[in-house]
């Protein structure tokens, strides 16, 4: 039965990088299974540590024995350098392990310790040919009775240090231990020897170390027996001078892309680490031939929801220069090329070193951002349509609705009614949004305390190439702006009959809705005639408008001069103060009449004086009458 993992993180998800530079990003995939009774537990995990703790707890809750193995590819350049037991308080026991190489740890577990899990170190370590020849070296004995001894293994020139077997004889009651990291034990067992004849009981001991310095600590007599191991790689093997004494094999490393086929030798077993969970090992003869077939390793390119990308500016390509776009898989060949690299718009954005490929399919995860997923909101918070520009490395790539961008900060621009503004560094993340300085519907909130009489008022708004004419038939108006941005300029006019009254700028800032007062300049009209008495019929001349009788009225901007037209007559006068008060050199309606009454009386008045006069002078004129008609 095999399961998956759910504790383990299944496919490596890169670490957020920008995209400004070029970024690198390395993955090294871990193998790991656990076996438990009938059951098979696989994994393929990303070491993002050099510390490495996997639970194991839940496959030992029936007792007995749990089988962990843990493996790295042999051409990585990691290697798990120690491995230990953890317990549920927290510390760390070492354990006897079935195979232990720094690409390859096999251990039993013992269920009935309180166990929490494994705890792998891992750090930088060479790699391991595919195909290599392994000589054995001479023994080398050493006695301790009492303290430490640290043991250097000779170098062979020509040769590469492999590992060693160290054998530690404890004669009982004496104890004696390895402390070196990159050593595991392999064994320990109890048995009568023979020392000079005498049968003695001791305590052996069996490591394996990779290390080529072995401290050993030992609280009696111990004998310390080492057999180092050395190789060179099966392409080096041809001047070599193999002593007969010497036993010499082939190590076939393995892995799981690669196929051996072979003659003219045999399987051996000598009982020696397997530096893979595939390491096979050949006896060796001069005439065996052997032969490599590499697999192509699929690679698999999903986005961060494990879901295909359809993202038409974004490429994969190899070293060797194959293309894929990234709807599909690539297959490498993974001993001569490990390395991919993201393109995005062109540009070679990111390098993929897959270090450690111990499968046969890799799944990378790109945590790409479609141009779907990140929204275009205003000032106010509102959806915006815009087209989305970003300066990478001095060009300006457009970020369209069937592209795609790696996560992090860039240098934005927005295009909005032909205006390419510049948002600044902004983060992009999945889900992200970009605000840009405008407003969807800006509103301005007009208000006309003042009246303007006898004339058609109507609002003008201008704005980016646009204006927008609105007849007035209150003292209250709301106005819309559609895609205002901050900081540009509105300009409002208030018309009366076509003629403009009021102008002003306003600036487009953080306030939305925006209240505007506008008050156009008034004038009082007084026009009057020589007894002042007012002229209803005279009329004010102002630009275009004509204003008829006394009364306030809006007059345009910037007037100095007008014109008082009464009958043929007309007269400029001068409006720069608010009160016009004109005296036109006539008589009125009224003045006329008030002329005919003060006429009339002034002649009846002289015909009184006349009779009182000729009645005082005793004359008669004969009974003549004065008749007012």
């Amino acid at each position: 039965m095999i399961r998956r993992l759910a504790w383990i993180v299944i496919i490596a998800i890169f670490v957020i990088l920008p995209i400004l530079s070029y970024a690198q990003v390395t993955i090294n995939y871990m193998g790991i299974n656990i076996y438990y009774g009938n059951q098979t537990y696989t994994e393929t995990i990303n070491i993002t540590s050099n510390q490495l703790i996997i639970p194991i707890y839940q496959y030992c809750s029936q007792g007995g024995n749990a089988l962990f193995s843990a493996y790295l590819d042999p051409l990585s350049n990691l290697g798990i350098v120690s491995v230990s037991l953890v317990l549920y308080n927290g510390s760390l026991i070492s354990i006897p392990v079935i195979n232990y190489s720094p690409k390859y740890v096999d251990a039993r577990i013992d269920c009935s310790l309180p166990v929490y899990g494994i705890y792998l170190r891992i750090s930088s370590y060479g790699s391991y040919p595919l195909e290599a020849l392994v000589i054995p070296g001479s023994n080398i004995t050493y006695t301790l009775t009492q303290g430490s001894l640290n043991i250097s293994i000779p170098s062979i020139p020509g040769l590469n240090y492999l590992f060693s077997i160290v054998r530690l004889i404890s004669i009982s009651p004496a104890k004696a231990s390895i402390s070196n990291y990159l050593t595991a034990e392999l064994g320990m067992e109890h048995s009568n020897i023979n020392i000079d004849s005498i049968s003695t009981y001791a305590e052996i001991a069996t490591y394996v170390t990779y290390s080529s310095n072995v401290d050993v600590t030992a609280n009696g007599t111990t004998y310390i027996v080492i057999t180092p191991y050395y190789y060179a790689p099966a392409v080096n093997t041809q001047n070599l001078i193999i002593t007969t004494s010497s036993s010499p094999m082939i190590m076939l490393t393995g892995a799981p892309w690669i196929k051996y086929h072979y003659s003219n030798c045999s399987l051996v077993n000598p009982g020696m680490p397997r530096i893979t969970p595939w390491t096979t090992y050949l006896s060796y003869t001069p005439y065996c031939v052997v032969n490599e077939s590499i697999s192509p390793v699929t690679v698999n390119i999903v986005g961060a929801s494990m879901q295909g990308l359809r993202c038409n500016n974004v490429f994969i390509t190899t070293g060797g220069g194959s293309i894929m776009g990234l709807t599909g898989s690539l297959a490498i060949n993974p001993v001569l090329n490990r390395v991919l690299y993201v393109i995005i718009s062109g540009i070679k954005t990111i390098g993929i070193y897959l270090n450690s490929i111990p499968t046969s399919t890799v799944t990378v995860s790109l945590p790409l951002i479609p141009r779907s997923e990140v929204s275009i909101v205003d000032e106010a918070g509102n959806p915006l349509s815009a087209l989305i520009y970003l300066n990478i490395n001095g060009t300006l790539i457009p970020f369209t609705n069937d592209s795609c961008i790696y996560p992090g900060t860039y240098d934005v621009y927005a295009l909005m009614n032909g205006e390419l503004m510049n948002l600044g560094p902004s983060t992009i993340y999945q889900g992200s949004s970009l605000k840009v300085p405008v407003f969807s519907s800006y509103t301005l909130n007009i208000t006309i305390p003042r009246e303007c009489p006898d004339l058609n008022l109507e609002l003008l708004i201008k704005y980016g190439g646009n204006q927008y004419a609105i007849p007035l038939n209150g003292n209250n108006q709301v106005v819309s702006i559609p895609n205002a941005i901050i900081g540009d300029q509105v300009q409002v006019e208030l018309l009366g009959n076509g003629s403009l009254l009021y102008q002003r700028e306003i600036a487009i800032n953080g306030s939305n809705p925006e209240t505007l007062l506008i008050n156009p300049r008034m004038i009082s009209f007084t026009p009057v005639d020589l007894l002042n008495n007012e002229l209803p019929n005279a009329v004010l001349n102002i630009g275009s408008l004509y204003y008829v009788g006394p009364g306030k009225y809006c007059i345009p901007i910037n007037s100095s001069i007008g014109m008082v037209i009464y009958g043929n007559d007309v007269y400029v006068v001068n409006i720069t103060s608010d009160n016009v008060y004109v005296r036109v050199w006539t008589f009125g309606v009224l003045g006329i009449k008030s002329l005919l009454v003060i006429l009339g009386l002034l002649t009846l008045l002289i015909i009184i004086a006349s009779i009182i006069k000729g009645l005082s002078n005793g004359r008669s004129d004969g009974g003549e009458y004065v008749i007012i008609k």
